[in-house]
This record gives structure tokens, sequence and C-alpha cells, in this order.
């Protein structure tokens, strides 16, 4: 995934960036960890990061 603002599954019907809300979860700090590395190595913000896999998880799941 390229860095970007706004991840390109992000945003509503008309195009515009979608709000972003604070959330908050505790993770084990190996899956942090291996969350920063991947970041860091693939130029990806976090946030975003995190945005996406949780969006495609819930995809996956039906959510």
């Amino acid at each position: 995934m390229p860095k970007q603002d706004q991840p390109e599954n992000e945003g509503t019907e008309a195009g515009e960036p979608e709000e972003r809300v604070n959330f908050s979860a505790r993770v084990r700090a190996s899956v942090r960890r291996r969350a920063k590395v991947y970041a860091a190595a693939n130029d990806v913000n976090l946030q975003d990061l995190m945005d996406e896999a949780l969006d495609e998880y819930l995809k996956r799941h039906g959510g």
C-alpha cells in the first residue's frame, strides 16, 4: 500500500474523505512491533495500516 493521507477504500460515496475518530484497543506487544516494522518497511502510516487492516477484516467476516 503506498503512503497516502487516506487509504483508497476510505471516504463517502461522493468521494469525500471520511472523518477519522479516535479508536482505542489493546494489542499484544509483538503485534504492535510487527505492525510498526511493516509500516516502516513499506512506507505506510501506521494509522492507515491499522484502518485498512480492520476494514478488510470486517469485510471478510460480514461486518
